[in-house]
């Protein structure tokens, strides 16, 4: 057979033995990943006999925030249990007998990863914001349309600066009640009632109005004691505009790289006045320690001179400016990591395993999760050292790159 038509049946080999692993990681990561949202999903919602179409949409809408890690990790699996298959049947030791370079097998895998690459960058930056926005107006509808969505039996709610805690709900009727004010002039009163309705009473607002039967409160007097109240009904609103407002605001993670540099600008306006603010403030106080000379106090000195290194030591931090260059960051590195992790499985191809294909998947176990945990890590530090967020973001990569790049460097030397 002529040299290019063997590197074509390489190519072809390579790449499909690579697209089946790849399925089998794909649908192995995203059960991992979408198995608890979808039950927190039919806790929350389906409970609620919210009609089977709405949970089947809002099911699909969370898909895309798992994706983002589905890819990198079944690239890399995919990767190792291929590498690891081929060289525990002597496939690649009989390529290389054969004149037959492994960065022929190597092509197909980071041409299929570069593509993964492209399907990550495109979830993170179009599927991720479009499909919160559509889950966001979806579970508002649900919101509006049962006033009791969230309102749990045999829990405690909380609803604004209310706790309620109650037994059964039946529809828009709740039973045994308990709430608990926990702020305002009417802190620490309790309201107790065997039943009470929940009706609508402000749409746009989500303000709901709850009618009590035979209310019996209790509310501590300072100074005086307690009250004991009773009456045959009493009406209150509840205000859930609280639950709503986490839903009507998209977080960082879910906004497009367009979105997080227009929010990345404004934040760093922001700082740079507060940066502004904070060096004049030094300034002063260096003006005022001058100012005294020889005859200030020593406690006037000390106070300026405390004052000033508290200020040298706390510059301003914009959390939000952090933060959105973290998201921005993570979507790039994200995308990248589903290329870059692949390095790691290439020096497997020296080597021949038993089990191979297995033991190329418990590799790739190991590597995910040390990713995970590196990049868990990274945000958590984005607020506390001076390092830049963007390297913090990357470091996950960068770490997994160089493992990869001297695991491949090391093998070729036996």
């Amino acid at each position: 057979m002529a040299p290019k038509g063997r590197h074509t049946l390489v190519y072809r080999h390579s790449a499909r033995e690579y697209l089946l692993s790849f399925v089998v990681a794909f649908f192995f990561f995203f059960f991992i990943f979408f198995i608890n949202q979808i039950l927190l999903i039919a806790q929350k919602i389906l409970i609620k006999q919210v009609d089977y179409t709405s949970v089947l949409i809002l099911v699909l809408l969370s898909v895309p925030q798992f994706l983002l890690y589905t890819f990198p990790f079944a690239s890399l699996t995919a990767s190792s249990m291929v590498i690891g298959d081929l060289g525990a049947n002597n496939e690649l030791l009989a390529l290389r007998s054969s004149g037959i370079s492994l960065f022929r097998v190597f092509i197909p895998i980071i041409a299929i990863s570069l593509l993964v690459s492209a399907m990550t960058f495109f979830t993170a930056d179009v599927l991720v914001p479009y499909s919160a926005r559509q889950y966001r107006a979806l579970y508002t509808e649900l919101m509006r349309d049962l006033p009791t969505l969230e309102i749990r039996a045999n829990a405690t709610n909380t609803i604004g600066s209310r706790s309620i805690t109650n037994r059964a709900v039946d529809g828009s009727t709740i039973y045994d009640l308990v709430m608990l004010e926990q702020e305002g002039s009417r802190s620490g009163q309790v309201m107790t009632a065997p039943s009470a309705d929940v009706s609508l009473a402000d749409l746009a607002s989500f303000i709901y109005r709850l009618d009590v039967e035979q209310p019996t409160i209790l509310k501590s007097e300072q100074g005086s004691g307690w009250t004991l109240s009773r009456a045959d009904r009493a009406t209150l609103l509840l205000n859930f505009s609280g639950q709503v407002a986490s839903l009507a605001s998209a977080l960082p993670s879910q906004l497009s790289i367009g979105e997080l540099k227009v929010l990345i600008a404004e934040n760093k306006a922001i700082l740079s006045e507060e940066q502004a603010r904070h060096e004049r403030k030094i300034a002063d106080v260096r003006e005022q320690i001058d100012a005294l000379g020889d005859s200030a106090s020593d406690q006037r000195l000390t106070a300026l001179t405390a004052s000033l290194d508290d200020l040298l030591a706390n510059r301003p931090i914009n959390f939000y400016y952090q933060y959105y260059r973290a998201e921005l960051s993570k979507k790039y590195a994200l995308s990248a990591a589903c290329t870059l992790l692949v390095l790691l499985t290439f020096s497997l191809s020296f080597f021949r395993l038993k089990h191979g294909r297995l033991i190329g998947f418990g590799l790739s176990m190991l590597a995910s999760v040390l990713y995970w945990y590196i990049l868990f890590f990274s945000q958590m530090q984005i607020f506390e050292t001076k390092i830049a967020v963007e390297l913090w973001i990357w470091l996950a990569n960068i770490i997994m790159t160089i493992f990869g790049l001297f695991g491949l460097l090391a093998t070729r030397r036996l």
